[in-house]
């Protein structure tokens, strides 16, 4: 079983936390676009920065925890702060409630604070303080030799006295985890044996003199980018050489400029833009598309560099070397955000904007931070300036060959020097071996954690008492609430007592690999918990709770549905998975169950007391004991005015028809 497949098999069939890494082009974008097609866990992607995460097709960490924009201290103080503040409406909280699997891509950019402010507030919202991630399959994906996490000099020195260092693998969590740890091995990006040793000799601090010497043969000082060079492109370390090469070369171009505009629908902000909004172009440009090709024919991919061919005011036509003009078309990206429906555990992408733009941009020259995950030809390196450990491995792993790569300027053993702490976690790796015998474990106590939680009703209990403490703020409940969640809690407590010792039960029986007597006590387990789940199902349908205040008895409603949601379908999982206790056996019968959703009547209409205005006053007279007609008269009104006027406080309910004189109900019926 190769690297990748033993990788997969983790995350679809365990629950172990895994960190996922590989060298550049050994295919962590495809492991994880394969994830998203066929994985059943319910599942989010998060990136630290907003570009990330569009072109993971995920949503930032912030967005998805709410997190304000700050750095976080590991103390009950300030966790307690975080939650406090934190505005989680229950849309939000449904998602984190039902996520089984987190992956964060691009994990070398991730703060040590940051993943442990992921793992508290998973704990929080998840009833799970002692389980770390909440219980949540963790898959971190991404490579230390390249962007480092940024913690400035006044944010460190309130970091320091509580992390060894800024990297993801130093926060507390991390280091409590014991993750798998797997490297994705076979290299597609290089193919020739010299380069790819040279790579690793820079990945691992262990260049030599004369792989060095090797290395800066590529430096050609009389080197020019010109038009006999057209498939060159410039990776260099900071914006504002990129944008100066970029316009230089624009400048010289003789023909007429055309600008293009992003078209942006709904909510996509500027931060997330995959582009420029607006794309100037001349005859000749030289341009790198930024987007893979979504029409039928795949004609261009994220990083194919082309010359501008034709332009009109509406069209663009890009010539790649040695291919037939391609007329280019617009891209769309997708801003989206994870959502899970009352009463459903299902977490879906849900796209809440659009940013739709010609997938190009200015080519002579890049930033190496842009051209992360692209592959090239040919690439002309300005590294003299590199300011970030691992910023040179970056820039010269974008390229297929060695001698497609040429230097600007002589690269120094030192600007190829990666952090201490990196090649420290690194060569913890355990051996790939060790790993694959590990499996069978990891899925032995998957298959546990899932039949285990099914008779676990503490995180239930958790958020019913979540619940309770949020009604006693409401002001507009009309009867006792007391009384009828301690009755629902009492049923789950008593069940909780039955559960623990089941769940002891499964796993013994789980670890002895018994499975004809682990499907014998599950199905002998059915004519305890059914009766009484049923029963528990009947206490919360019979709701007694009343509110006349519209968004108090919505969020009374959305939360109990959840709550009979969850019952319901461990009920139904009880029975189906008695009949096939397997991981594959536990994912089927989920597909399968349908929520009947509880009718919960909490909202009451408030009436509104009419005590002013011409019909008061009628509505008056009738009470002192006149009839209709006399109204009319009395008032110098019509006849059906006055029926008009009563009829509003019938409906209403503050006249009752009995009290109308039994000649005069027939007009107001």
């Amino acid at each position: 079983m190769s690297a990748y497949e033993l990788a997969y098999e983790y995350v679809q069939h365990t629950n172990r936390c895994i960190f996922l890494t590989g060298k550049a082009g050994t295919g962590k974008t495809t492991f994880l676009r394969r994830l998203k097609q066929e994985c059943p866990k319910q599942m989010a992607v998060v990136a630290p920065t907003g570009v990330a995460a569009i072109n993971a097709e995920g949503v930032t960490i912030h967005s998805l925890f709410q997190l304000p924009p700050q750095l976080f201290l590991p103390t009950p103080e300030a966790r307690k702060q975080l939650f406090s503040e934190m505005q989680m409406r229950g849309q939000k909280q449904r998602v984190l409630r039902n996520l089984e699997l987190l992956v964060i891509d691009e994990v070398s950019m991730v703060r040590s604070d940051l993943l442990d402010t992921i793992d508290a507030v998973l704990r929080h919202i998840k009833h799970q303080p002692n389980h770390p991630f909440g219980g949540v399959q963790v898959l971190v994906i991404g490579d230390l030799f390249q962007l480092s996490p940024v913690a400035r000099e006044e944010e460190w020195r309130l970091l320091q006295d509580y992390y060894r260092g800024p990297y993801f693998f130093q926060a507390h969590v991390f280091l409590r985890l014991n993750p798998v740890y797997i490297e994705l091995d076979h290299v597609f990006r290089q193919t020739n044996i010299d380069f790819v040793e040279l790579l690793n000799e820079v990945r691992n601090n262990t260049l030599t003199p004369q792989s060095l010497q090797m290395l800066n043969t590529r430096y050609l000082p009389d080197f020019k980018v010109d038009d006999q060079a057209e498939h060159y492109i410039v990776l260099s370390t900071h914006n504002r050489k990129v944008d100066a090469i970029n316009q230089c070369e624009m400048d010289a171009l003789p023909s007429k400029v055309y600008q293009y505009s992003a078209t942006i629908k709904d909510t996509f902000p500027e931060s997330m833009f995959p582009m420029d909004e607006v794309l100037t172009l001349k005859l000749g440009a030289r341009v790198m598309f930024t987007k893979n090709d979504s029409s039928a024919e795949k004609r261009y991919y994220n990083g194919k560099l082309g010359i501008v061919s034709h332009l009109t005011d509406k069209t663009i036509t890009v010539t790649c070397e040695g291919e037939e003009p391609i007329d280019v078309h617009r891209e769309t990206w997708e801003n989206i955000r994870y959502a899970s429906e009352v009463g459903s555990e299902v977490v879906q992408p849900e796209v809440i904007g659009t940013f739709s733009h010609y997938p190009l941009r200015l080519a002579w020259a890049i930033t190496i931070h842009k051209a992360q995950g692209l592959t090239f030809d040919h690439v002309v390196i300005d590294a003299a300036d590199a300011f970030a450990a691992g910023q040179v491995y970056v820039a010269l792993s974008r390229c297929r060959t060695l001698d497609g790569i040429v230097l600007l300027t002589p690269i120094p053993s030192h600007a190829l020097t990666n952090a201490r702490e990196v090649l420290n976690f690194t060569n913890q790796q355990q051996e790939l071996d060790h790993i694959r015998q590990q499996l069978p474990q990891a899925q032995r106590e998957y298959l546990t954690k899932l039949l285990c939680a099914l008779y676990d009703f503490r995180e239930l209990m958790g958020r019913l008492y979540a619940i309770s403490q949020m009604s006693k703020k409401m002001s507009s409940l009309q009867n006792n609430w007391d009384d009828y969640f301690h009755n629902i809690i009492a049923q789950l407590e008593q069940l909780q007592g039955v559960g623990e010792r089941f769940q002891q039960q499964i796993r013994q029986i789980v670890y002895l690999g018994d499975m004809e007597r682990l499907q014998e006590r599950l199905k002998a387990s059915i004519p305890y918990f059914a009766p009484r789940m049923h029963n528990l199902l009947k206490t919360i349908m019979d709701c007694p709770l009343r509110s006349n205040d519209k968004n108090d008895a919505s969020i009374l409603t959305q939360s109990l549905t959840d709550i009979y949601a969850s019952i319901a379908r461990t009920a139904f999982l009880q029975a189906q998975v008695s009949m096939s206790p397997t991981v594959e056996g536990y994912f089927k019968a989920r597909i399968k169950f349908q929520l009947k959703e509880p009718n919960l009547q909490i909202y009451t209409q408030q009436r509104k007391v009419r005590t002013t205005g011409t019909a008061f006053q009628s509505a008056g007279l009738l009470n002192q004991g006149y009839r209709l007609s006399e109204i009319a008269k009395m008032r110098g009104i019509t006849f059906k005015t006055v029926v008009k006027h009563i009829r509003q406080f019938i409906d209403d309910g503050i006249i009752d028809m009995l009290d109308i004189f039994p000649g005069d109900q027939r007009y107001l019926r």
